[in-house]
């Protein structure tokens, strides 16, 4: 190895760089792996954005925020509390409408598995 090295030293200086980033990458994917698979369909709470429990209940964020006429993020995400206090409505109540969002995209997703659509 230390022969090739001294002979090919840009060849394996780019080898070396191209395994370490290999290495960083499938960590990294690895973690987020470990960590969503713990975390899925976790109980909506006050501190969730629109975006983790879509990721959560793996559905589209977006379809969460029409069905629970959540607003559209601008900029950063909102927290659910968030939102509540934009609304000047209880977190409980924005909640609520989450869960039934929710409820109403899986009760969609399994009508359609049982239709014989994707």
């Amino acid at each position: 190895m230390i022969r090739l090295f001294g002979r090919h030293p840009y060849v394996m200086s780019i080898l070396a760089l191209s395994l370490c980033l290999a290495m960083f990458f499938a960590g990294r994917f690895t973690l987020r792996a470990i960590y969503w698979e713990a975390h899925r369909q976790e109980p909506v709470a006050a501190w969730m954005t629109v975006g983790y429990l879509g990721r959560s209940w793996g559905l589209d964020p977006r379809e969460i925020d029409r069905l629970a006429d959540l607003p559209v993020p601008n900029g950063g995400p909102l927290t659910l509390e968030e939102i509540a206090t934009i609304r000047s409505v209880p977190v409980t109540q924005v909640i609520t409408e989450v869960e039934a969002a929710i409820a109403a995209l899986l009760a969609e997703q399994a009508g359609a598995t049982k239709d014989g659509k994707p």
